[in-house]
């Protein structure tokens, strides 16, 4: 799995959460501490580019093709709003 988290000054203002993946692998979200889990309602804006996946970590984002999307989900826990992401996704 390649992850990088860029900035969490964004986090922080409230604009999108910034993920790097690569092309083929995903990111679980619940991994990255930037949600209550666990997460379900997955959107991507772009699904050419990035999709959503079940995996053992739970819900995570699959890099499709080198490209930026934005993506969201929301906490099934109820305690959260939606958390959205800027998915970066490299060859």
């Amino acid at each position: 799995m390649a992850l990088a988290i860029a900035g969490s000054a964004a986090a922080q203002d409230g604009g999108p959460y910034p993920l790097t993946v690569k092309a083929g692998e995903s990111v679980a979200v619940c991994t990255t501490g930037t949600i209550i889990c666990p997460a379900s309602d997955p959107i991507c804006d772009d699904t050419s580019v990035a999709t959503t996946v079940s995996t053992a970590d739970g819900l995570a984002f699959k890099g499709v093709k080198p490209g930026t999307t934005l993506c969201s989900a929301a906490s099934a826990a109820g305690r959260g709003l939606r958390r959205l992401y800027r998915v970066t996704v490299t060859r």
